[in-house]
């Protein structure tokens, strides 16, 4: 059984890059040729991982944007999730988290029926809601910190109480969630959603915590820069700072989905994305 961080650690020294496919499409958004229906979601997305999976370390589909068709809508991902190879880590962004017997039917959901490799967890519940998705050698939850919406700082930037009983200075709960979540799990199992968007969050978070596997949102369409996350953002501790790319994750979505707008075939469509993909994974490259 090869661990997660494995995996991925393997599967960036082949690419040479961080660079996270994101899926989230939405029907007005596809390019001409494909149908504003679950239909011509599902072509554009097999359009889409079949042009970019050369340049991806991960492919990381938002389930909302597939849940939304209903069951019709999650069988599609199914048979995304059979079109991307084994070596491909496959990140489900499903935010999951919850009492422990519901948390235990939701690890069973995407881990075993949907294949996910990592998911994404909320916090808000404790450490007792996510650690059926933390418990499994194999997999992997990566425990949203800083996120990188415009409103991230409403709750997340909120000053917390000094914790003696964890050695834990009075600091923005962002940072307690870094804190608290390097003891969770098994050891190896746990990364952390930090956005593009706060790079000094990025930055205070890596100091408290430079074990973590990072998953990064927000380069791209939501104005994040590049720099500070290839700096930041890679693990510089064991577990994750022993793997190729420091377990750094960097999803682009739009970034890349974007680039077959107003394309009319769908032989243009491919090649436009394939470029994308390919500029994209040249910007997050990682030393050898």
């Amino acid at each position: 059984m090869n661990s997660y961080l494995e995996r991925l650690g393997a599967r960036t020294r082949s690419t040479g890059s961080v660079l996270c496919l994101g899926l989230d499409p939405v029907p007005e958004a596809l390019p001409p040729g494909f149908g504003r229906d679950l239909a011509g979601v599902e072509r554009f997305c097999e359009v889409l991982l079949d042009a970019a999976m050369p340049y991806a370390t991960a492919v990381k589909p938002n389930i909302a944007f597939f849940e939304a068709f209903g069951s019709a809508g999650i069988a599609v991902l199914e048979r995304l999730r059979d079109r991307i190879p084994a070596e491909v880590v496959f990140v489900v962004d499903a935010k999951r988290g919850d009492i422990g017997s519901t948390a235990a039917r939701q690890a069973m959901a995407l881990f075993d029926v949907l294949g996910a490799d990592a998911v994404t967890v909320n916090p808000y519940l404790g450490s007792e809601a996510v650690e059926p998705l933390i418990s499994r050698g194999d997999r992997f939850a990566y425990v949203l910190c800083r996120t990188s919406n415009p409103g991230a700082g409403e709750l997340q930037s909120l000053e917390v109480a000094a914790d003696p009983a964890i050695g834990a200075p009075a600091e923005p709960l962002y940072a307690r969630v870094a804190r608290r979540a390097s003891g969770w799990g098994p050891g190896g199992t746990v990364g952390l959603v930090v956005g593009a968007t706060a790079p000094a969050e990025l930055e205070k978070i890596r100091a408290i915590a430079p074990e973590l596997a990072l998953l990064v949102p927000g380069v791209g369409a939501q104005g994040g820069e590049v720099e500070p996350v290839l700096r930041h953002g890679p693990a510089v501790a064991p577990p994750a700072g022993e793997r190729q790319g420091g377990g750094l994750l960097v999803n682009v979505s739009r970034g890349i989905a974007a680039a077959a707008s107003g394309l009319e075939r769908p032989s243009d469509v491919a090649e436009r994305l394939a470029a994308a993909a390919a500029e994209w994974a040249g910007r997050l490259r990682v030393p050898a």
